[in-house]
């Protein structure tokens, strides 16, 4: 019987962080494509940055429409959608990628976006942003 290569244990034990990690998300309240959904189209959000350290108010349009300033005055447009596993993408204008993470309700009536590390992802997830509050509309006049 052959013994593994250090190359096979190490994609081995790869994909099962990676399982764990799912399970784990699951186990700790993903939103579904629906609940994400209802949560934020035409809604207008106040949030909290937790990597970048920054506040912003953003809006999700019916039309898939997203807008963002942030509280440093920087005005962003893109684009929202819905995976179908609840996972929400945003894509902003000038940038090639889709920033895309799950949400998990918090006890205190928040929520996180979690975001897998594209770079790392052994390291697992970043907690992205939180969404503190919501209101109907685009309340805020975002353009």
């Amino acid at each position: 019987m052959a013994t593994p290569s250090h190359r096979d244990v190490l994609k081995l034990l790869a994909g099962l962080l990676l399982t764990i990690q799912a399970f784990s998300l699951q186990a700790g309240g993903n939103l579904s494509a629906d609940d994400v959904r209802t949560l934020l189209t035409d809604k207008t959000v106040f949030a909290k940055h937790e990597k970048g350290g920054y506040n912003f108010v953003g809006y999700f349009g019916p039309d898939g429409v997203a807008k963002q300033l942030t509280d440093k005055g920087e005005k962003y447009t893109g684009t929202w959608r819905v995976e179908s596993d609840g996972t929400l993408c945003v894509s902003w204008v000038g940038d090639s990628d889709s920033v895309c993470g799950v949400l998990i309700a918090t006890s205190e009536g928040k929520y996180k976006r979690m975001r897998t590390n594209p770079r790392n992802i052994m390291a697992g997830s970043i907690h992205l942003v939180t969404f503190e509050r919501f209101e109907s509309g685009n309340s805020k006049g975002l353009e």
